[in-house]
């Protein structure tokens, strides 16, 4: 009876052995505790999870991991990193989904391995490689210590985005909330989905005269903004777009109320709620 039950089981682990090698989930050491959870399916892997732990710093995300490219990094993957200082991204590595990397506040730049044919770091700052597109920005970067109105010491940055790019990319400045000025070229086209979510110390903010889309969300809860210029060029703003901007009360609009799509409650709101003072001017 023993050795039927030691049969049964080997066979078992036998056929899980075998599905395995279709899709898995496992697991690399890169350094100290550095554990990297993969799925490996169709002859690629996609980085699922990656450490969160205060002995891990960095995190290397490989070309490969056993013998297959490493080709995509999940959705929440390496998001809410609170040891994190820095993840360098393999030269194989062709799709970074946009909830992949968010709200890692200590990270003060990304690296992207110059082979990547996909994508490039400049500066800390991930794009793709034809710089059309700005994916991530670092939370932590370049950051200064200043004085607020209190005296009390707070840290800040501001960003230049290079000329060129003409998408700003769901979540790519996510809760960067140390940011006090940003700088968009008059080649962005496209600002996707919270795009600037929570830049709460953005005070200032000057939208380019081709600026086609804003998109859901893109400035909700950027408290440090008071008035806003809307060029005529917007298409289409998404809902919600200026959601609990509480201190937003100008917004100026070079176009007509029916000369562009508006999605549900666009401008500037507390918590939903009108604020009574905003003032939105139409051309």
């Amino acid at each position: 009876m023993f050795k039927k039950i030691i049969s049964v089981i080997t066979v078992i682990l036998c056929v899980c052995l075998v599905f395995s090698g279709c899709e898995s989930v496992t697991t690399l050491l890169s350094g100290a505790d550095a554990e990297i959870e993969y799925k490996i399916e169709n002859g690629e892997a996609t980085v699922k999870t990656v450490p969160n732990k205060s002995t891990v710093t960095e995190i290397v995300i490989p070309d490969e991991y056993e013998g297959v490219p490493v080709t995509k990094i999940a959705d929440f993957s390496a998001a809410n990193l609170e040891y994190v200082t820095k993840i360098h991204i393999g030269k194989n590595v062709k799709e970074i989904a946009p909830w992949s990397m968010t709200n890692n506040q200590h990270i003060t730049a990304f690296e992207v391995d110059e082979n990547n044919p996909y994508f490039c770091d400049v500066d800390g700052v991930i794009y793709t490689k034809d710089m059309k597109t700005l994916i991530f920005y670092p939370p932590a970067k370049d950051l200064m210590d200043t004085n607020n109105s209190d005296g009390k010491v707070i840290k800040v940055s501001k960003y230049t985005i290079p000329d060129g790019v003409e998408i700003i990319r769901s979540k790519a400045f996510y809760k960067c909330n140390c940011l006090t000025k940003i700088e968009i070229p008059a080649s962005v086209k496209v600002i996707e989905e919270r795009a600037f979510f929570r830049c709460e110390k953005v005070e200032e903010i000057n939208l380019p005269d081709v600026l086609e889309f804003i998109g859901k969300d893109a400035f909700s809860y950027c408290y440090g903004l008071t008035e806003i210029n809307i060029p005529a060029s917007v298409k289409e703003i998404g809902e919600y777009a200026f959601y609990n901007c509480t201190n937003l009360k100008t917004v100026n609009v070079d176009n007509k109320e029916n000369g562009l799509a508006l999605g549900e409650k666009w401008y500037p709101t507390d918590n939903g709620l009108e604020i009574k003072d905003l003032k939105v001017n139409w051309n």
